[in-house]
């Protein structure tokens, strides 16, 4: 009986027709976690009335489309008087799961429910998502493996404690500074592994899979606070005029002050990503030998032939740390990287790459299967889980 009342609310809400009470029922409805799977059923179901082959639509239908949806946030956001958890998480379930991949090459914007018999055989392998994890390597060359250690106490060593809290972060404390010996750690993450630390200064990066990090325990030792990366991490550095913060990676620094950023520096990529959140950094290539400075919402892009400056799609570029995959016209290629780090699998394209770009968001912590789902309803591609391998074939 309440999943045809649900239904009735959906449709007066997004054909204009409901009333204050029923929308304020509708919004009762959202917030209580326990109904989740009824909603996502409404919410399949709605999109489902736009299947591709009845109902063809302009690129202005998909962005009323998308307002429509999205509007339930603005209006709560509105009418509440605090914020709701339970919204934000709906939110970003609608993005995922009911707007899903647009095929922005030329496609329509559509979710197709087919192939059922197919689907149960292709993925009746499942893979978990990542999950926090990591080596910490210690200037004696002593390995911790950070999943597997009680929170606490991990080590001390010249005058550092070092210590794992109850939600994972490696935190750094400077417990006697008369040592002069500069001793450097490494944290490293796998794929499927993700990670965080707390360094002497306060400072705090974040760490995605397949990465790592190399640090001196105690600035205090050098005029400036110096790391190296590989991989892709995020910095939210401690303010210090006194001592510049410099992220180093294979082909470029970064230097900053104190401010939040994140570095995409991935040796398969085709370049290094420098997005800046707030402050200000400047990024010196040494290929090129050539410097720009970044302002809060710009980001740098290195590589082969030049280091530019673009407008950063901020949300793309956190999407990791907020725990999500987000897709912003990126090609099949470039999401299977990112998949391929999260889950540790590897994989194999059987035809040729299809040449489509994609757009779309969906949550790290769900299976791999369910996020292959959501790409295949594009009908660009099909998949094929075998043990820690992926089939990727053009869809038929």
């Amino acid at each position: 009986m309440q999943n045809t009342r649900l239904t009735l609310l959906f449709n007066k809400y997004l054909d204009k027709s409901a009333t204050p009470q029923e929308r304020a029922q509708l919004f009762a409805w959202l917030r209580d976690s326990s109904n989740k799977y009824d909603i996502e059923q409404e919410m399949e179901k709605l999109w489902t009335n736009f299947a591709v082959q009845t109902n063809p639509f302009s690129e202005q239908d998909k962005v009323v489309m998308l307002e429509k949806i999205l509007h339930f946030t603005k209006e709560e956001s509105v009418t509440s008087q605090k914020p709701v958890k339970i919204y934000r998480l709906f939110q970003k379930w609608a993005v995922a799961a009911v707007i899903t991949i647009a095929v922005m090459a030329g496609g329509y914007f559509y979710y197709v429910q087919q192939n059922q018999r197919v689907e149960t055989v292709a993925y009746q392998n499942d893979i978990a998502p990542g999950r926090k994890g990591a080596t910490l390597t210690l200037g004696d060359g002593k390995k911790i493996l950070i999943k597997d250690a009680l929170a606490g106490n991990l080590a001390n060593q010249s005058g550092v404690k070092i210590s794992k809290t109850t939600d994972g972060q490696i935190v750094y404390e400077i417990a006697n500074d008369k040592s002069d010996k500069i001793v450097y750690n490494t944290l490293s993450t796998t794929r499927g592994e993700q990670t965080q630390v707390r360094l002497p200064d306060g400072t705090v990066v974040f760490l995605n899979a397949e990465s790592s990090l190399t640090y001196p325990t105690n600035f205090s030792k050098s005029g400036e606070r110096r790391v190296s990366l590989t991989g892709e991490g995020y910095f939210e550095v401690a303010k210090d005029k006194k001592h510049p913060f410099i992220v180093k990676t294979d082909k470029q620094e970064v230097a900053v002050l104190g401010t939040h950023f994140n570095i995409n520096a991935y040796r398969n990529e085709e370049s290094i990503k420098t997005t800046l959140i707030e402050g200000r950094v400047k990024v010196f290539s040494f290929l090129l030998r050539h410097e720009i400075t970044l302002k809060p919402g710009q980001q740098a892009v290195l590589n082969q032939q030049a280091l530019t400056t673009n407008q950063a799609n901020i949300d793309e570029a956190l999407a990791w740390k907020n725990g999500e995959f987000r897709f912003d016209d990126k090609s099949i290629s470039e999401i299977m990287k990112q998949i391929a780090r999260w889950y540790d699998v590897t994989v194999i394209f059987n035809d040729q790459v299809p040449n489509g770009y994609l757009s779309g968001s969906i949550s790290r912590n769900r299976n791999l299967s369910q996020v292959l789902k959501m790409i295949e309803k594009t009908k660009e591609v099909k998949f094929r889980i075998d043990g820690r391998k992926i089939y990727v074939n053009k869809y038929n």
